[in-house]
């Protein structure tokens, strides 16, 4: 016999479905990375405890202060995966030759440039009234290198590659507000 321990304390702040996960150079050029499974945030940080001889801990706080968003992407869109990968790729769409038949493609190339160009992370949950539940990380990074993943042959799955943006302060924000936020429209209770 199952026995309830406690009853639900606030529905709404009990999530469903998956979220959005976009990137940009700015909130307001924030490009949706479209179809992928898996998405998931994460905070972390390292503890740190300053003891003495005599009195036990005298400070206790955080160091290595990171969040970090991730998932698997099935859209391989390279123009996409540019705006990811924080400025190290160079970008061109060629355009189709008419007169040699040649088709319009998209170009990315890399190699060389080592420094990151800080991107914007978000991910976006909507509930059934279209409400937001949301996490932007304010200075991201690619954390790792392309690794597409081909299916066999008549596999159902599409290939993808996985994606994770981690995140470090942004120190010309204030303090206290430098990571991450996060903004929740679902979980507010109605006022009488």
């Amino acid at each position: 016999m199952s026995r309830n321990m406690t009853t639900v304390q606030q529905r709404s702040s009990i999530r469903f479905g998956s979220a959005k996960f976009e990137v940009g150079e700015t909130e307001e050029s924030l490009v949706d990375l479209g179809a992928m499974r898996g998405i998931t945030f994460e905070e972390s940080w390292d503890e740190l405890q300053v003891k003495s001889d005599n009195a036990g801990v005298i400070v206790a706080g955080i160091t290595n202060h990171g969040a970090k968003i991730s998932g698997e992407l099935m859209e391989i869109n390279l123009k996409t995966l540019a705006t990811i990968r924080g400025g190290i790729d160079k970008y061109d769409e060629i355009p189709a030759d008419q007169e040699t038949g040649k088709k319009a493609a998209r170009k990315l190339l890399t190699g060389g440039a080592s420094t990151f160009q800080p991107r914007i992370a978000r991910i976006t949950n909507y509930n059934e009234a279209g409400e937001e539940f949301r996490i932007t990380i304010f200075k991201a990074n690619a954390a790792t290198g392309l690794n597409i993943t081909f299916p066999e042959a008549d596999g159902e799955d599409p290939a993808m590659t996985p994606i994770e943006m981690t995140g470090t302060p942004d120190t010309n924000k204030a303090v206290g507000e430098q990571l991450f936020e996060i903004w929740d429209e679902q979980g507010v209770i109605p006022t009488p």
